[in-house]
């Protein structure tokens, strides 16, 4: 079992009440997935949120069923979020998570930590605005990668580009 002391030790949670940190260690679970197996991926039901704890995960998206999917990110820092797509209100996720290494993560299950922040509407606040962080920055990235793309696909060939 998880630890309130290890939670608060994790971004997400860091500064929560002894109280709160305790009440969420009980949703967790701590899993382990084997270098290069799937994490999750759109076709599976969104019911965790998860927290690295060890290794690494590329998040990828699939730009078209015929195309490879694009690495968005890649997570190695434990404490980093993701799959989060249960605590914003959608069945499946919107990309796909892949072990890079062997990983260990941390899965708190979206329903009943949304039941526990909306009994807690402080502590829930204060999450969800770590988590609108997290998904800002991912946006951010994405639109980084995305107007490349354009740039590159515009660029005449032969064009060098300028720095």
């Amino acid at each position: 079992m998880i630890s309130a002391k290890t939670l608060a030790g994790l971004e997400l949670f860091e500064g929560l009440p002894e109280e709160d940190l305790k009440m969420i260690a009980s949703l967790c679970q701590e899993l382990t997935y084997a270098a290069q197996s799937s994490i999750f991926s759109p076709e599976k039901s969104a019911r965790h949120i998860l927290l690295l704890l060890k290794g690494t995960v590329g998040l990828t998206v699939h730009a078209s069923p015929l195309a490879e999917p694009v690495t968005i990110s890649v997570l190695n820092t434990p404490g980093q979020v993701f799959g989060f797509a249960s605590v914003i209100g959608q069945p499946h996720h919107n990309s796909s998570a892949l072990a890079v290494t062997d990983v260990r993560a941390l899965a708190i299950d979206g329903d009943r930590l949304m039941d526990f922040l909306a009994a807690k509407p402080e502590t829930g606040f204060l999450i969800m605005k770590r988590i609108a962080a997290v998904i800002s920055r991912r946006l951010g990235t994405m639109r980084t990668l995305l107007l490349e793309t354009i740039i590159d696909y515009e660029r005449q060939a032969g064009a060098t580009p300028e720095n």
